[in-house]
């Protein structure tokens, strides 16, 4: 009975640890984003977590191991996790307020939160086996067993939390429930022991100075409008938010589409505007593919002013596409197709022709790097018709350090396709083409180039609510300065440092 009790303690206290890590990204999501810094927090702070632990495990193992020490070892990290939700958010925030950068900001909360009880977690194989153990023959054996048995539960614990009860209880219940699982695989272990008066006095102190830390820590301060849902999916953490003008959803911490509560089906952030510029240098296009849905303010207007214009939109979380048909008016029809599916896959898979391709599943701080390489558009081109077009949508600069996105994402584009078009959305507001705004990137197969007053005269010829307001903005946006691309790569499949090139 006491060797199957040590197997549950290793198994639950394995899968406890991974659990925290998989959760562990949406607590920083929200702040940080997702990008590949954020991963490589959490696998490195864990990483060194388990190196200390084990260390550590082994070198208490040696002095007096008892039954007594395991619950503390079990009980103490358990109680650092449950109050972790009280305390994240006033942390993130802070920390995004100081804003030490990109790599620092998630590294450092990482450590906060997830180092310390990570190296109690880490203690528990190298003490367990050492009460495991009844001689010095069995020692190897005794080992490998356990930590097979921990492995598992690091499996188990991965495989559930991503897969079901981040989408079914949200973050904090998650956090709070490893907590209470620690701390009753700590009870587990009472029949074992016996508890001298000072080791309870030392919980009971622990306890309390944890108890009071969390009630005690301002609580954050979301200067939030009336909020209509909160949810977390496979992908994203979404919210949708709404003033007494309009509807907005964001993804994580990223704005990703609003819609106007009096007219559903216009265009409420300007750079939508831009990406309808695809129209200007295609106006009799018949088909399109959208990759990325949001709240669908793109195709719903898009159905209204072209109601014969066949559109197939692609969107990789199938929450979102229920979101945007409950919350933002999105109506599929006859012509208007939603597929939840990732683009890239879609699109291969696919036997239709387009003759726009849009895409908008870029974001801020991180990029499907598989939508942005030579092989991509390759196969885009592919699937266009002979004078087709790629409209897509960036958060980056034009030039200068900020701006490496584009021109990396121009220079993959430029021996596929013999005409590119660039706009700084932001740039009539005065903005400078070194900062980040919404970058609109048009790649055609028509090797004749148009001029941008041609381009500007179709938008005139063709404006029902799809273009900028002035007109003439689209003139102003529109860049064709040089665009040095020597800093920066050709995206491929093999080699794309999209999150290097986002956060320089």
């Amino acid at each position: 009975m006491v060797r199957c009790l040590l197997y549950i303690v290793v198994f639950i206290s394995g899968a406890v640890l991974m659990a925290l890590e998989i959760v562990g990204s949406r607590v920083l999501a929200p702040y940080f984003g997702s990008s590949i810094f954020v991963w490589g927090s959490l696998i490195s702070v864990v990483m060194t977590a388990l190196s200390v632990g084990y260390y550590w495990g082994g070198w208490l193992s040696a002095r007096d191991p008892s039954y007594g020490r395991l619950l503390m070892l079990l009980l103490i990290p358990g109680v650092m996790i449950f109050f972790l939700p009280f305390m994240y958010p006033s942390l993130n925030e802070w920390i995004a307020g100081i804003d030490f950068g990109n790599r620092l900001n998630p590294l450092i909360a990482c450590s906060i939160y997830f180092l310390p009880p990570g190296i109690f977690l880490g203690t528990i194989s190298p003490y367990v086996i050492r009460l495991a153990a009844t001689t010095i023959n069995a020692v190897g054996s005794t080992a490998g067993t356990l930590y097979a048995i921990s492995t598992c539960g690091s499996i188990l614990g991965t495989l559930l939390t991503a897969f079901y009860l981040i989408p079914v209880m949200g973050v904090s219940n998650i956090i709070h429930a490893l907590g209470i699982t620690l701390a009753c695989l700590a009870l587990l272990l009472l029949p074992l022991v016996r508890l001298r008066a000072v080791a309870v006095r030392r919980a009971v102190t622990a306890l309390s100075i944890a108890g009071s830390m969390a009630l005690s820590w301002p609580s954050v301060a979301w200067a939030r409008i009336k909020s209509i849902l909160e949810k977390d999916t496979f992908y994203h953490r979404i919210r949708v938010e709404e003033d007494e003008e309009a509807r907005y959803m964001y993804f994580d911490r990223t704005l990703q589409s609003a819609m106007n509560l009096k007219d559903p089906t216009g265009l409420r952030l300007i750079y939508s505007r831009y990406t309808s510029l695809g129209f200007a240098l295609r106006p009799d296009a018949k088909k399109m593919l959208l990759i990325g849905l949001g709240g669908g303010s793109i195709p719903k207007k898009l159905q209204k002013e072209f109601p014969n214009l066949e559109m197939d939109v692609v969107e990789i979380d199938p929450e979102v596409i229920q979101i945007a048909k409950n919350h933002f008016n999105v109506r599929e029809s006859k012509n208007l197709r939603l597929h939840a599916q990732d683009g890239r896959l879609f699109l291969n898979r696919s036997t239709n022709r387009y003759d726009i391709i849009m895409i908008d599943a870029y974001y801020s701080d991180a990029m499907p790097f598989h939508l942005a390489t030579k092989e991509f558009f390759e196969l885009a081109q592919r699937k266009l018709t002979p004078n087709g077009i790629i409209v897509a949508n960036l958060i980056s600069a034009v030039t200068g350090p900020s701006g490496r996105i584009a021109r990396a994402f121009i220079k993959t584009q430029r021996p596929i396709f013999p005409q590119i078009y660039v706009f700084a959305a932001r740039r009539p507001d005065n903005v400078s083409i070194q900062s980040v705004q919404n970058v609109i990137i048009i790649a055609t197969r028509d090797k004749q180039r148009l001029d941008i007053r041609e381009i500007v005269k179709r938008a005139a010829a063709l404006d029902r609510g799809l273009f900028p307001n002035p007109i003439q903005d689209i003139g102003v946006a529109y860049y064709d300065g040089p665009l040095p691309d020597q800093d920066v790569p050709v995206l491929t499949d093999d080699y794309a440092p999209t999150d290097n090139l986002l956060h320089p």
